[in-house]
Parts: structure tokens; C-alpha cells; sequence
């Protein structure tokens, strides 16, 4: 054999024997996982939105006609009641005087309504939400809404309209002429737990499911539930009662 073509025998020879110490393995995929992102009006800021003291955050049901708890609204009215569903709550305010931590009457996962004009709107998670204090919440409920399930918040009580000649509201309600410019009629159908006082104990409430009562057309949160037209109405705004029929 001449001597180039032993030369490369021998190297042919050299590489074989040291290629087969080696094995082959794929790349190592190096993985990081990212932390969630919380947005607040479409910002990063670094963690979850925590409400705190007597404060609810509330994503808003921005159906216009029929929320997701079945508040159905007439053709009649000019917009509807805000609802939505609690996402976190605070732990709740300390009464100035007494120290005591009032107690919270919603929680996470709760439906609520609410009066038009309470709340402050933010953006979180690129969704429409809302921060509540809990004395702006009139009533929570779980599930489809129900006369029922509907639970006042408060000193709120949740009251079936009753339409009588001479006896309608001033307009406000859905579906009544403007007649009796100075009060209502109607069945109390639920109460509320009364006004939390000063030591964390509720004030009792002036009447008693089953109960008529006349109220004042002042500040109330009308809607129909079930076809029929009931209004949210502060305990305060009671001027009298009399056994129902």
C-alpha cells in the first residue's frame, strides 16, 4: 500500500473509533414562564387590583336589555339599573368613633345592582369594571333573579309596585303613568338586614315582608323581575304600613 493511501487508512480508522464515544442529544429548550399581567386601564401594574376598606370591585354587565341575572327592562325606560358580578371585596371600614370593623354584606361572585350614579369606572384587565362602597350596593342575589332570591343590601327593601287609579308614581317607574307626584304603593316582598351601626349590630327595619307601605318617590332604583315591576327603596324613605291583603 503506498504511503499517502496508509496515511488516510489510518486517520479513517482514528475518527471512527472516536465518533463512537459520542451520542447525540437535542438542544436543550430553556422555558420561562411569564408572570401574569394585571392591566389597569391597558397599564401593567405589577399585581391584582385590591379594593380596600368598605370597597367591592364590581365587573360591570354591559347587556343593555336583559343582564345576566334576568333583569328584564321595559321599552319604558330610559336606561337600566347597573349590575354586575363582585370580583374581589375589602376587608371591610373601621367606624371612626368605635373602632369596629363594619361587616361587608356581598362577596365574590355575587350579582349586585346599584344605583346609577354611584361607583368609579375603571378599566382592569381590558374589561369595564366598577369600585363600589358597600353602602352603594342595593341588592346582591346568586343565579337567575328571582323575587325569591333578590337579597337587599342594608336598610334597602325590595317592594312590588302596586298600581292603583290615583295612586301611580311621579314617572319613574316602568311601565305607570305620572299621577300621585308625592308617594307609592306596594307589597314589601324582601328586607334588607337593616343599617349597620356603630358597633357592627343592624338597626332593625321599620316592616316585614307581606307588609303594604306607602314610601316617598324620592331616590329608588326601579326594575321588572319575572314581568313584574318592583323598586329598591331605603327603609328611611317608609312613611307607613298596614297588613297586606
Amino acid at each position: 500500500m503506498a504511503p499517502h493511501a496508509r496515511r488516510r487508512a489510518v486517520a479513517a480508522a482514528l475518527l471512527l473509533r472516536h465518533a463512537a464515544t459520542f451520542t447525540y442529544s437535542r438542544p436543550m429548550r430553556v422555558t420561562t414562564r411569564l408572570r401574569d399581567a394585571y392591566l389597569i386601564d391597558n397599564e401593567d401594574v405589577g399585581g391584582p387590583l385590591e379594593p380596600l376598606s368598605d370597597y367591592l370591585l364590581v365587573k360591570v354587565d354591559e347587556t343593555a336589555e336583559k343582564t345576566s341575572g334576568g333583569i328584564m327592562i321595559s321599552d319604558k325606560a330610559k336606561e337600566p339599573p347597573p349590575t354586575g358580578v363582585v370580583q374581589t371585596v375589602g376587608p371591610g371600614a373601621l367606624h371612626p368613633e368605635s373602632g369596629t370593623v363594619l361587616p361587608i354584606d356581598c362577596k365574590a361572585g355575587d350579582n349586585v345592582m346599584w344605583g346609577r350614579y354611584a361607583g368609579a369606572n375603571v378599566k382592569y384587565q381590558r374589561e369595564s369594571h366598577t369600585l363600589l362602597k358597600d353602602r352603594d350596593v342595593q341588592m346582591s342575589w346568586n343565579g337567575e333573579l328571582t323575587s325569591g332570591n333578590a337579597r337587599p343590601i342594608g336598610g334597602n327593601i325590595l317592594i312590588k309596585v302596586r298600581e292603583e287609579k290615583g295612586q301611580t308614581t311621579s314617572g319613574l317607574f316602568l311601565g305607570l303613568e305620572a299621577a300621585d307626584k308625592a308617594s307609592v304603593v306596594g307589597e314589601v316582598v324582601q328586607v334588607g338586614p337593616g343599617r349597620v351601626l356603630r358597633d357592627g349590630s343592624r338597626a332593625p327595619q321599620p316592616c316585614a315582608v307581606g307588609d303594604t307601605v306607602r314610601f316617598q318617590d324620592l331616590d329608588v332604583t326601579e326594575c321588572d323581575i319575572e314581568d313584574e315591576e318592583y323598586v329598591l327603596v331605603d327603609s328611611q324613605h317608609v312613611m307607613m304600613k298596614w297588613p297586606g291583603a
